[in-house]
C-alpha cells in the first residue's frame, strides 16, 4: 500500500511539474499571438483605408458609367472626376449647356457624399491659342461650373477654383508627324473634380 501510495504521489508531482512549465510557455506564445494581433489590426486599418479609397473610386466610376465624356482617375489622395469641356460648353465660350446640367447634378451627389475637405475645380484647355488666352478661359469654365455647384445646394467655402490652361495635357495636342490631333485636343479641353480621400479625416 505504501508502495502505490509512493507511486501515485510520484505522478501527481511529475504532472504538476508538467504543468508549472507548460505554464511557463505560453508568454511567449502570448507574445507571437499578440504580435500577430497588432499585424492583423495594422492590416484591418489599411483595409479601411482602401475601403474608403475603393467606395468613392466606386461611386464615381458608375457615374462615369452612365454619363457620357467622363472618366475618373484615383489615388489614395483623391478622386479626379474628368469631364469633357465639349460637353459642358460651346466652343471658345464659358456658359454651361443646359443638356451638361444631368450630368452636372450627379456630379453635385458624388461631391455632397465627401464628409470634409476642399473640392477643387480645375479647368483645363488645349493647345490653341496662347498660353495666357487658354489660363483665362480654362479659368472662366471651371468658374461656370462652381457657381453652377453653388447656386445647387453646394457650400461655395468647400470649392476651389483653378484655371490650368493647356498646361496638363492628358493625350497629345498633335501627332508624332506635327500634324495636328483632335481627338487628343478634345480630351484636354475638360473640367476636373478633384474630391479629396482622405480616409482619416472621413472617419
Amino acid at each position: 500500500m505504501a508502495g502505490a501510495i509512493t507511486s501515485i504521489l510520484a505522478l501527481i508531482l511529475s504532472a504538476a511539474a508538467a504543468g508549472s512549465a507548460f505554464a511557463q510557455a505560453p508568454p511567449a506564445h502570448r507574445d507571437i499571438r499578440d504580435l500577430k494581433a497588432t499585424v492583423l489590426d495594422v492590416k484591418g486599418f489599411s483595409s479601411d483605408l482602401n475601403s474608403n479609397v475603393s467606395d468613392l473610386s466606386a461611386k464615381a466610376s458608375g457615374l462615369a458609367a452612365r454619363h457620357d465624356g467622363l472618366s475618373v482617375r484615383a489615388d489614395k489622395a483623391a478622386v479626379r472626376v474628368s469631364m469633357l469641356g465639349d460637353v459642358l460648353f460651346d466652343f471658345d465660350k464659358a456658359s454651361i449647356r443646359s443638356s451638361a446640367e444631368p450630368t452636372l447634378d450627379d456630379i453635385l451627389r458624388l461631391a455632397a457624399s465627401v464628409p470634409s475637405g476642399t473640392i477643387v475645380i480645375e479647368g483645363h484647355t488645349d493647345s490653341k491659342g496662347s498660353a495666357a488666352y487658354n489660363k483665362t478661359l480654362s479659368f472662366r469654365r471651371a468658374n461656370a461650373v462652381a457657381d453652377w455647384l453653388a447656386s445647387h445646394g453646394m457650400k461655395k467655402a468647400r470649392l476651389s477654383v483653378k484655371g490650368l490652361g493647356d498646361s496638363r495635357p492628358v493625350a497629345p495636342n498633335t501627332l508624332a508627324n506635327g500634324a495636328d490631333n483632335p481627338d487628343g485636343r478634345a480630351l484636354n479641353r475638360r473640367v476636373e473634380f478633384v474630391l479629396p480621400n482622405d480616409a482619416k479625416r472621413a472617419k
